[in-house]
């Protein structure tokens, strides 16, 4: 606390002060440890981006597939997905959480329990535009 710390012990209230001045560093290192995880954060997902460009320019046939899929039926369900592509639900699920880690596909969460719709997120929409691939 330093300055601050030792003027607050020179006023009458100085206690009230000295609480909040505590409560605020408190508050500082919460935000500035939250601050650190979230760079750590985008630059994982920047790094899975910048993996999926570095392969050809191109993701791989079945994530196409998927991402065009999920442009046709906006809230389209994994299950739906599998069952359209002819995959199992795992190796649906795998792919469609790499493209939701890369930024192209994101997931609602149903409250009900029930399975999650997927929806293009903006990247998505422009990695389908610049192939050619938006119907």
């Amino acid at each position: 606390m330093g300055l601050i710390a030792d003027l607050l012990k020179e006023i009458p209230s100085a206690a009230r002060y000295k609480a909040e001045l505590e409560s605020m560093e408190k508050k500082v290192v919460a935000l500035e440890s939250e601050n650190k995880a979230l760079r750590e954060e985008i630059q994982q997902r920047d790094d899975v981006i910048q993996k999926e460009r570095s392969h050809g320019q191109r993701l791989e046939e079945i994530r196409e597939q998927m991402l065009a899929l999920i442009a046709k039926q906006e809230g389209i369900t994994e299950t739906a997905i599998a069952a359209e592509l002819n995959i199992n639900s795992q190796l649906a699920r795998f792919h469609l959480q790499e493209l939701s880690k890369a930024g192209f596909a994101g997931a609602t969460l149903n409250m009900d329990g029930g399975p999650g719709r997927w929806g293009l997120m903006q990247e998505g929409r422009g990695y389908l535009a610049s192939h050619g691939l938006l119907a």
